[in-house]
């Protein structure tokens, strides 16, 4: 039952626009570090993934 709450809790604050750029929620009641953090974490997140990716299809076989 908590975990639904928690759920239904859950806002997004970090996401990312068309171009790629880092999309903050100001309106979110988390703090401004923790936004930050979560931003900074969102960011190298995707570019791991994007080098992953690059990996994978330009790989020799």
């Amino acid at each position: 039952m908590e975990a639904a709450v928690k759920l239904e809790s859950h806002e997004e604050v970090v996401s990312f626009d068309q171009e790629g750029n880092v999309v903050v929620n100001k309106e979110s009641q988390m703090s401004k570090k923790l936004m930050a953090r979560r931003a900074i974490e969102a960011h190298l997140e995707r570019k791991r993934l994007e080098k992953d990716l690059e990996d994978y299809y330009f790989e020799e076989v």
